[in-house]
């Protein structure tokens, strides 16, 4: 059956994929949305107040097992370039703080992890649609790539992307 010149096919993925692109405001260049999330150590971050520095902002969960795969990855970039300003932050989206802690205290990590166990930033401003989900935003604020599914964050194309990043360019 067609329907003005389409296939059912194509009207059902137009009517599926249609609100993913309008309901999603993390884009590639686009501004990144402010939030302001406490961490599990009780330290407050916004990501406003980062403005200047490369930030990966990583959402995450302790039931996600390629979220736990990749921490490892994460931990080294974050050691590996902090010094050079590059914040990681990885936003549990657990709805119990106790779950987080546990999970921390067999398996710590160096970078910051904030709390979103009301889902306000994951669902409301970034509108994640799979985890693990990684935004890399730049110096200006600006997503410059996005990521969902695990990835080596120490993998030497992406240390290069973020080496570029760092020297206040593009970074690819």
């Amino acid at each position: 059956m067609r329907y003005f010149g389409f296939t059912r096919i194509t009207v059902i993925v137009f009517i599926l994929v249609l609100p993913l692109v309008i309901l999603s405001p993390a884009v590639a260049d686009e501004k990144a949305p402010d939030f302001t999330l406490t961490s599990v150590n009780g330290t407050s971050y916004s990501l406003s107040k980062l403005r200047g520095k490369v930030v990966v902002l990583n959402f995450w969960a302790t039931w996600c097992a390629p979220c736990l795969e990749e921490m490892p990855t994460l931990d080294s970039l974050y050691k590996r370039y902090r010094q050079r300003g590059l914040v990681v932050l990885g936003v549990s989206i657990d709805r119990k703080r106790e779950t987080v802690e546990g999970f921390l205290e067999k398996n710590p990590v160096s970078y910051p992890i904030l709390l979103d166990t009301k889902g306000e930033v994951f669902v409301n401003k970034y509108t994640v649609s799979g985890l693990p989900a990684t935004y890399i935003i730049d110096g200006k604020g600006l997503i410059v790539d996005q990521y969902i599914g695990k990835r080596d964050f120490t993998s030497e194309d992406f240390l290069q992307f973020i080496e570029g990043l760092l020297k206040g360019g593009y970074g690819r």
